[in-house]
């Protein structure tokens, strides 16, 4: 074994999505960074599929949701059917984000393009590495390396964080549990062509009274996902084209065309979470800490919001602007996200394979009925796009109203959380529902800082000073990016008495007729 003394401020263990959203934040806010990974490559498989609103968010604060929109399948619509009786038909435009869809797309593209990012941010992906143990000493964690050709090395790390999934070496290490238990019978998978399925901006989920589901996404290029539960136990042997064919034939209302296969696989789903996301300089982020089924694609984007949650805490506390406490935060606000998508999961799978017939009757009935309701339409499109996920009772927040039309709440640290979507200070993260736009937060911390006169518009990422002749003093912008000719457009500001409105006006850019500033005062 030998020793390295090239430490590095932060070690990223493992490279799938929820490693590399990490990695990219923490390298774009000037953390060295380490990043390894057992893994020969990105993925081939298309895996996981599903990218919802909220994580397209965040993945517009790292300049990638575009990327990801060419590349994918946007779906609109979530149906359920019981028999050939349609049980929801959800409109995924009701979310209250600019993404109003499910964008459908392969995991591996998902891969190649965070690990796109990293490379151009100066990050290396050391592949064939792995974890082999460690241990933490006062303001560090010895942590040791192994690599393919079983040459091991010692560094220090100052925090180190397990993005390895199900099977944690990290959270091995920690000594935490992962309690849950397997659902019962196999999962078959398969990307495949279909013919009769319905309409493509839909993804359709078929019921049946036997248990026996059929899932369809629509992905790119006219290829389905099928994910087919409850199918016996086959001691994880792929199905053949054939067996998807009679299995879809089988659990389909109507005749549906089953061609041209890709990936097919077998697996089990558990439902499985750790107590605990953090032990001293040692955290842990998306399946490392959580697994469970992949009923309403939440996995994933679970995962990569764990590392947006975590990224920006992290880079404050590793470089030295913030205690180590903040970090206690990220366990405080992601660990109940994490178990109300276990809840959320779990109760989605048992509705979907339903076989008490009371209880169906119930279900059929309910459903429609209460999705009919655009209230609930909004709430239910909320909740799958996990737009809805917020911390309004969290350490870091609070509670305000604002004369805004949206309820704020304000950090006390001079941050500001819109609708519970926090406004992180080094990158613009958009946060409004459609009615008002996006309110974006620039850095807290600029090289330069601007003069605002009134009625001109703030450049993101800057600060900015007020230029009323009763206020002199330096804000965070709040940027309101808006489309459309019927919405307004703000530039808003924070600065330690508050919320300040420079300008609002309806139409095109900010003119000098806007509105005069106002402020209220929001932080005590």
């Amino acid at each position: 074994m030998t020793t390295s003394f090239c430490d590095c401020q932060v070690l990223v263990v493992g490279a799938g999505p929820t490693g590399l959203v990490l990695a990219a934040q923490l390298l774009a806010r000037g953390i060295d960074t380490r990043i390894i990974d057992k893994g020969d490559g990105p993925a081939r498989e298309s895996r996981a599929v599903s990218v919802h609103a909220r994580t397209l968010e965040v993945l517009d604060t790292m300049g990638l949701a575009d990327a990801f929109i060419e590349h994918g399948h946007r779906g609109r619509r979530f149906r359920m059917y019981a028999g050939n009786r349609s049980l929801l038909n959800l409109d995924m435009t009701r979310n209250g984000s600019r993404y109003g869809f499910i964008l459908n797309l392969a995991q591996s593209e998902t891969e190649r393009l965070l690990r796109s990012r990293v490379h151009e941010l100066g990050g290396m992906i050391e592949q064939r590495s792995e974890l082999a143990g460690l241990s933490q000493h006062g303001d560090g964690v010895d942590a040791t390396l192994r690599f393919a050709d079983g040459r091991e090395t010692e560094i220090r790390a100052g925090y180190v964080v397990g993005c390895d999934g199900a099977h944690s070496r990290v959270r091995h290490e920690l000594g935490l549990a992962f309690d849950g238990q397997p659902y019962a019978g196999e999962f078959l998978l398969a990307d495949v062509g279909l013919d009769g399925v319905g309409s493509e901006d839909a993804s359709h989920l078929f019921f049946r009274p036997d248990g026996r589901t059929l899932v369809c996404l629509p992905m790119a290029q006219h290829r389905w996902r099928v994910v087919m539960p409850n199918a016996g136990e086959r001691g994880g042997r792929p199905p053949t084209l054939e067996e998807v064919q009679e299995q879809v034939g089988q659990r389909a209302p109507w005749p549906i065309t089953v061609s041209d296969p890709g990936w097919l696989a077998c697996f089990r789903c558990h439902l499985r979470s750790t107590t605990a996301y953090r032990r001293g300089r040692v955290l842990l982020a998306g399946d490392a800490a959580h697994i469970h089924t992949p009923a309403g694609g939440q996995g994933m984007n679970t995962g990569m919001m764990d590392a947006a949650n975590l990224a920006w805490k992290l880079a404050l506390v590793a470089g030295g602007h913030a205690a180590g406490s903040l970090l206690d935060t990220y366990q405080t606000e992601r660990l109940p996200a994490g178990a109300n998508t276990l809840g959320f999961t779990n109760k989605l799978f048992q509705w979907s394979t339903m076989r008490h017939p009371v209880k169906r009757a119930v279900r059929d009935v309910l459903v429609p009925a209460a999705t009919a309701l655009p209230a609930v339409q909004h709430r239910a499109a909320r909740r799958l796009s996990q737009v809805s996920v917020s911390y309004p009772a969290g350490p870091l927040v609070l509670v305000h109203a604002l004369h805004l039309q949206r309820e704020a709440h304000v950090l006390r640290d001079g941050l500001a959380r819109v609708q519970g979507v926090v406004l992180e200070h080094h990158r613009d993260v958009p946060v409004l529902g459609r009615d008002e736009g996006d309110v974006l937060l620039a850095d807290l911390d600029p090289p330069a800082v601007q003069r605002l006169q009134p009625g001109q518009h703030a450049q993101r990422g800057g600060l900015a000073r007020s230029g009323r002749a009763d206020q002199d003093h330096e804000l965070a912008v709040l940027d309101v990016q808006v489309e459309g000719v019927d919405r307004g457009r703000r530039v808003l500001g924070v600065h330690p008495g508050g919320i300040h409105v420079l300008h609002a006006c309806h139409g095109g850019p900010p003119s000098r007729t806007a509105p005069a500033a106002r402020t209220f005062t929001c932080f005590t």
